[in-house]
């Protein structure tokens, strides 16, 4: 099973359980009355944002796309959480401290994901680089060997 395919199914199961629930909470006041559209929101919120901050730490791919993945994920908690404020009537004072840690936690598994690598790294950043005049004189000295090494065989 491919990651795409995988992240596409955990993605609409998400959504799915959140439309079930919803339904379940209109026909059936009583045991679901809780479960509002607020709360929909929250968990479809949620569950993409888990969804694509996991698929930016898992994802072997470029720098700036697993950053990507990771950002939108916490773009959807800052979502998630304003559901939750309107669902629990959280305290103003409260949200934007909420938010600074789930950026702060955005940027740090965003760090930890791609390993502090830059993604415009250049080669000669790499270890063991040789400049194109190192290569150039290797490829001589191996001209010149493989030359002497045809000449002796051709004497004997």
């Amino acid at each position: 099973m491919s990651k795409k395919f995988l992240f596409g199914l955990i993605l609409g199961l998400v959504f799915l359980v959140s439309a079930v629930l919803w339904l379940l909470s209109v026909c059936l006041e009583e045991t679901f009355g809780w479960f509002t559209l607020g709360w929909a929101a929250v968990l479809l919120a949620g569950g993409f944002g888990l969804t694509f901050v996991l698929r930016g730490v898992f994802e072997k791919t470029v720098v700036p796309l697993k950053k990507f993945y990771i950002y939108f994920g916490a773009g959807f908690f800052v979502v998630a959480l304003f559901a939750l404020i309107g669902e629990l009537s959280l305290p103003g004072k409260l949200v934007m401290p909420i938010i600074a840690v789930i950026l702060a936690a955005a940027v740090l598994i965003a760090f930890l994901a791609v390993r502090g690598k830059k993604w415009d790294q250049g080669d000669n950043q790499n270890a063991g680089y040789k400049n194109y005049y190192q290569r150039k004189e290797e490829e001589q000295k191996k001209a010149e060997a493989e030359a002497r090494d045809s000449e002796g065989k051709n004497k004997e």
